[in-house]
Parts: C-alpha cells; sequence; structure tokens
C-alpha cells in the first residue's frame, strides 16, 4: 500500500505541495509553488479535461476514470496569487483537481498549457497572474474549455519502478574534453566514470537506463535531447563537472541546476549528494536555462559534481572511491525522485 505523502512537505521545504494517495489510480500529485504548475501521475494512461471558470477564477482539471480513493484534501493561502489547491472525488468516476485564485486575480484560459509526459503523467502551466482590470474571464457560468492535447504514446511509464526509464547524460566526450584541471584532469573522463556507475546502480534496481553517450565519443548538445525523446524516458540528468580560470584553485563545491519542471528532481540528487558525500562546499540548487533542461520535455536536472581546477575538488575526483560515493547518491536521488 502506497503511503500518504506530508501534504505540506514540499511547500515547507522546496515550495511545492503535494500528495500521493494509496488509491488505485491516482500515484500522485503536485502543486510547484516555484513553477505554478500541476503535475500529475496516474497508474493508468488518462487524458484530462481543463477549463476555466469565474467568480473566483478557478482552474479547474477533471481525470476521468481515476478514482481518488481519500477524503477531498485542501491547502489554502499557497501564494499571494493562488488562494487554494484542492483535490477531491467529483462524481463515482472522476477525480477533480481545483487551483482558485486570489480574488483579485485571473488568468487568460488560452495562455494555459497542459502538457502530457507520459499517458499516464501529465503538467498543467498556469498562464501569467492578471489583475481583473487587465482581463477578466466571462461573466457566463459555463466553463472555458482548456485545450488538451492527445496523450505521449506508449504504456504507461510510472505504474512499477522497473518501467521508469532514466537518461543519464555525461557531459562533453571525444573531441570536446570539457574543462581541463590540475594535473590535467578532464571532465569528460571523470563525468562518465560517475554516469557509468549511476547507470550500473540504477539498473541493478530495476530501471531501464539510457546513456547518451557510454565512451569516449562526441554528442551534440540536440543529440542528447533527442535521444531523451525518442526514449520517452520519464527523468533527464546531465552530469558535468565545474572549472574556474585564473588558478583560483580555492573554488571548490559542488551544485546542482534545473529548468522548470526539475525541481523536485534536481532537489532530491543534491539532498542526497550532500548528505551521502563528503562536499568541500554546498553551492545549492539553481535554476539555469542550460539547452539540456530547457529542451528535455521530461523532468532534467543538470549536476556540476565539483570543480576540476579546484585543490580540493581536484583531489576528491581523482580518487575512484569518491567517484563511486557521489554516483551512489546521484543514483539515490534518482531513486528516491521516482519512488
Amino acid at each position: 500500500m502506497k503511503l500518504l505523502k506530508s501534504f505540506l512537505w514540499g511547500l515547507l521545504v522546496s515550495q511545492t505541495v503535494g500528495v500521493a494517495v494509496d488509491a488505485n489510480d491516482l500515484e500522485y500529485w503536485d502543486f510547484d509553488v516555484r513553477q505554478n504548475r500541476v503535475e500529475i501521475v496516474t497508474e493508468e494512461g488518462v487524458r484530462p479535461k481543463a477549463s476555466m471558470i469565474a467568480k473566483p477564477t478557478r482552474l479547474i482539471i477533471d481525470l476521468p476514470g481515476v478514482n481518488l480513493g481519500k477524503p477531498s484534501i485542501s491547502q489554502d493561502k499557497i501564494s499571494g496569487y493562488v488562494k487554494e489547491v484542492r483535490v477531491g472525488q467529483f462524481d463515482p468516476y472522476t477525480t477533480r483537481i481545483v487551483v482558485e485564485l486570489g480574488e483579485e486575480y485571473s488568468m487568460r484560459p488560452w495562455e494555459v498549457k497542459v502538457r502530457s509526459l507520459a499517458n499516464n503523467r501529465w503538467y498543467v502551466q498556469l498562464s501569467d497572474f492578471q489583475p481583473h482590470s487587465v482581463y477578466s474571464l466571462p461573466a457566463e457560468e459555463a466553463p472555458v474549455a482548456i485545450i488538451v492535447p492527445l496523450p505521449k504514446p506508449g504504456g504507461p511509464s510510472y505504474g512499477s519502478r522497473g518501467r521508469y526509464t532514466v537518461v543519464i547524460d555525461p557531459g562533453h566526450g571525444g573531441r570536446d574534453p570539457g574543462a581541463i584541471g590540475l594535473g590535467g584532469l578532464q571532465e569528460k573522463r571523470v563525468v562518465l566514470s560517475i554516469s557509468a556507475e549511476v547507470a550500473k546502480i540504477l539498473r541493478q534496481r530495476g530501471f531501464n537506463v539510457v546513456m547518451t553517450r557510454s565512451g569516449d565519443s562526441f554528442v551534440s548538445l540536440s543529440g542528447r535531447v533527442q535521444k531523451a525523446e525518442n526514449s520517452n524516458a520519464n527523468v533527464f540528468v546531465s552530469i558535468h563537472a565545474n572549472a574556474v580560470g585564473g588558478n583560483k584553485t580555492q573554488v571548490n563545491g559542488m551544485e546542482t541546476f534545473y529548468f522548470s519542471s526539475g525541481y523536485r528532481l534536481a532537489l532530491s540528487i543534491h539532498r542526497n549528494i550532500v548528505r551521502g558525500v563528503t562536499i568541500a562546499r554546498n553551492r545549492g540548487v539553481k535554476q539555469a536555462r542550460f539547452y539540456v533542461l530547457r529542451k528535455t520535455s521530461m523532468p532534467a536536472a543538470l549536476v556540476e559534481v565539483g570543480f576540476v581546477t579546484g585543490s580540493v575538488d581536484n583531489r576528491n575526483l581523482n580518487s575512484a572511491s569518491y567517484r563511486q560515493k557521489m554516483a551512489e547518491a546521484i543514483a539515490d536521488g534518482i531513486t528516491e525522485y521516482l519512488r
């Protein structure tokens, strides 16, 4: 039986609010406060229905054929723009998620985006919040429909751990060595070593793992993204090593990046590294516009495991045992996110 996750944990710790339920069909739902989006994972394939209605302004997301199996859950005072998010059993055959805006705000329905990451995994991206003096929904009671695309083809990707597909992306390679650090330490070799071990651990745990490169070969950024898309991946994790010029060997530390939907993934990986590896410095979880993060449709994170130019990080990254611990922590973070 699945355990009920704390609804407030994400709000207090990761600035998201969400819940996993022990029903037959709804695996997980989450309102990401940072990104202002609803994420939905169901046990079987589903095509949501979405609409907006005025007075008060509400985004309504119906999940046909999905049984919640729990009493209605609500959380209020989410942000200055969102008054309440609630989920409940609308009728015996439909679970409904409602995002109610603050009384001063509205959204343009045609700017709300519904996207399928797999036929059982969706997200609904809220549009920019507008004061009613700029835009208001029509006053009539009939909801305004929002376009929902066909689900991404393929079987359920989140039904069990063995069905998850994880793309591991060792940075650089071939003619592109990446950063070159003290003693000639090459980024491409460090990250391939760590990435290969991450892939090995995840495969031992029953995950399907795809690597964008498994040897010392060059792969373009677009090629890496395309491989992830063709794999119908659930998550994408790129592994890199950092560098800084000017002989600043005192600059050390690891950091993790995300762009949009990868925040919880990045947080989970980063937290496990900090917990399981003795790092020189915790440089935090940050948002960035790296190509592979912006262009992948699934949750994506990029880990900078340390500075090859840093005196402490260089020594650590030269150590096979340290790289092994780093790989284990990254694999643990991915596993925790997908659990």
